[in-house]
């Protein structure tokens, strides 16, 4: 599956690839002058080659071009995936690549001496907070994973809470029982259903959304000398979740990519 967005863009300048691999989806941004100009999503998967993505990503956008791309920020957390996308870069962009991990992001601090094992995709998110809203942030990442994470308005980055993702542990609660099917998750019409399919939106949808509204709870007690901080949600369900977690401040689609090219940007 893809999905490719063009904005309005500037020819004349070089622009930035943004690349961020996660472990069910591909996300692909092109900034220019700090703007992102286009967008596009692949499902992840191993088993295609660098040729093959390639295929897929040139048709979405004819500027891709040595040309056309000055530089190329990643970030991944799928290293088979990394190896498939330097080898794409290096062959058919011929672009510097800068790749995102704890000890290239300028300024960010840790709550642990050596950093390095934790998640690009942290990094990305807990920079991008950081730098765009100015302020503590607890980001609430709905992805293959739920992440939960708090960066201060200082820059440290707290630490994070991760549990199975709402579409993930659905998968897996289709795949066990063998009396329930797979249905389309959307917002739940009641809070008990009278029926399966409302029972089973309910229990998936609400209970993760209850989850979270009580972490954000007890994170603001915990860190309780870390005044105003905002909760953001972003990853692919935050639309859907939003409703049902009445301490979300923000909505934030972009987060991940933002982080990465800022991070980026002010490494350079």
């Amino acid at each position: 599956m893809q999905r490719v967005e063009n904005m309005h863009s500037n020819r004349d300048e070089k622009a930035t690839l943004v690349v961020d691999i996660g472990n069910t989806n591909i996300t692909c941004g092109i900034y220019q002058r700090d703007q992102m100009t286009w967008f596009a999503r692949f499902h992840s998967t191993c088993s295609r080659t660098a040729d093959e993505y390639f295929a897929l990503l040139k048709p979405l956008l004819p500027d891709v071009s040595e040309e056309y791309i000055g530089s190329i920020a990643l970030a991944s957390v799928v290293p088979e995936l990394t190896r498939i996308w330097q080898h794409l870069f290096q062959k058919y962009l011929k672009a510097s690549v800068w790749e995102l991990n704890a000890l290239s992001v300028p300024g960010l601090s840790y709550k642990v001496p050596d950093p390095s094992f934790i998640g690009a995709d942290l990094i990305a998110n807990a920079y991008g907070a950081w730098q765009k809203y100015q302020s503590s942030c607890l980001i609430l990442d709905l992805g293959t994973a739920t992440k939960l994470q708090l960066v201060s308005a200082e820059g440290c980055f707290e630490g994070t809470a991760i549990a199975p993702g709402l579409k993930t542990g659905a998968s897996q609660l289709f795949e066990k029982a063998a009396l329930l099917s797979p249905i389309e998750l959307t917002a739940p019409a009641v809070l008990l259903g009278t029926n399966t399919r409302d029972a089973l939106l309910s229990g998936i949808v609400h209970g993760h959304a209850f989850m979270l509204e009580n972490y954000v709870r007890q994170v603001k007690l915990h860190y309780f000398d870390y005044k105003d901080i905002r909760v953001i949600l972003t990853g692919g369900i935050a639309d859907l979740v939003k409703p049902l977690v009445p301490s979300a401040d923000i909505v934030d689609k972009t987060l991940t990519l933002d982080g990465i090219h800022l991070a980026w940007k002010n490494s350079h």
